[in-house]
């Protein structure tokens, strides 16, 4: 599949009155000028809630179709937002955003031609989002504030907090309950060389357990702003990570082949890949471009894990040719981000 392993920015609907009223949804000219040729025409959008509905992509019109049973079944109204995740493969994950700027609870439904039961949602396993909008009077420079029914909906948050950013750049944060604030993004702001967050025109921060959180940042178009650089850049502050971990791959022949069925890792680079699980997922940064790519394990006395889907894109963006060496090095808090170094055969 063409998007098998391409990460797409991340984007944000407003849902209006009008849309909640049609069977439509435009997307962001932005994303489809650049990868709606790579997605297929037929998507599913799946919700935390266990909720799947099958959705038509009409590029020329730039619309999705087929979405007045969720608008009925959600009880979406304007005002309220639609964010979209690639997962990767064939469709988004989707969340909704609620008028209060936080994550809603989502219905206990199922689409109509499910034959399963809901999904509960949990906060300890999926954790929860919420928006900042950058205001001119307040353009995010080190704290923000959560909403209310943010805070509300955990008993007590973690003071100390870890910042994951679209590069893959891990910095360290905290909270401070006497303000109620997150504190600790002017140490971002150093690494990529910007006074403030003024330039940009939404924040949204997903608290996805007790002390991590994945800061995404977007611009006009409500589109996620891919920072340039990758985990191990080198900022301004006290947490510039060293390498805590590698994996070396050279391509062999069958790695070259129009259809792949894993790149093994060796079992050389175990303390690595012991942290992940059976069928998980590594993010992997070069410059201003990222890769997902699934990882196995094959379990029993091999204990061998191969890269599956992903790696064709990435094998084809990077040029690889039979021969060269592929270097992902991550720093020690952060098994899953990767930045990637190709050693080529003739540089060899």
């Amino acid at each position: 599949m063409e998007s098998s392993g391409l990460i797409l920015p991340k984007f944000i609907k407003f849902l209006t009155n009008e849309d909640t009223n049609s069977d439509e949804l435009k997307l962001p000219t932005k994303i489809l000028d650049k990868y709606g040729h790579m997605l297929a025409n037929c998507l599913l959008l799946g919700f935390r809630n266990g909720y799947e509905i099958p959705v038509v992509l009409d590029e020329e019109r730039g619309t999705l179709s087929g979405l007045s049973t969720l608008y009925d079944d959600f009880e979406l109204i304007g005002g309220q937002m639609l964010l979209f995740d690639f997962n990767g493969c064939s469709g988004f994950n989707v969340y909704v955003i609620g008028t209060d700027l936080r994550e809603i609870d989502y219905p206990s439904v199922v689409h109509c031609m499910q034959n399963k039961r809901p999904r509960n949602v949990s906060l300890q396993k999926g954790g929860l989002k919420f928006v900042n909008f950058v205001k001119d009077e307040d353009p995010l420079f080190d704290e923000f504030e959560p909403p209310l029914s943010f805070k509300k909906a955990f008993g007590m948050l973690a003071a100390y907090q870890t910042y994951i950013f679209s590069n893959g750049k891990k910095i360290a944060g905290l909270y401070n309950h006497g303000i109620g604030k997150f504190t600790g993004l002017s140490k971002f702001c150093s690494i990529v060389g910007i006074a403030n967050f003024s330039a940009f025109n939404l924040i949204l921060f997903s608290y996805e357990d007790k002390w991590s959180t994945t800061v995404s940042v977007f611009d006009d178009h409500f589109v996620e702003v891919i920072f340039p650089g990758t985990p191990l850049s080198i900022g301004q502050n006290s947490h510039n990570p060293k390498v805590g971990g590698h994996i070396e791959i050279t391509v062999q022949p069958h790695h070259m082949y129009k259809y792949v069925y894993g790149v093994d890792i060796s079992t050389e680079y175990e303390d690595v890949a012991a942290f992940w699980k059976r069928r998980d997922y590594i993010t992997v940064y070069s410059g201003d471009r990222a890769w997902k790519l699934q990882v196995r394990s094959r379990g029993g006395k091999s204990r061998r894990t191969t890269i599956h889907d992903g790696w064709i894109r990435f094998r084809d963006d990077l040029k690889l040719v039979e021969g060269d060496v592929v270097v992902l090095e991550c720093a020690s808090n952060s098994l899953y981000h990767f930045a990637v170094q190709v050693i080529k055969i003739q540089d060899a």
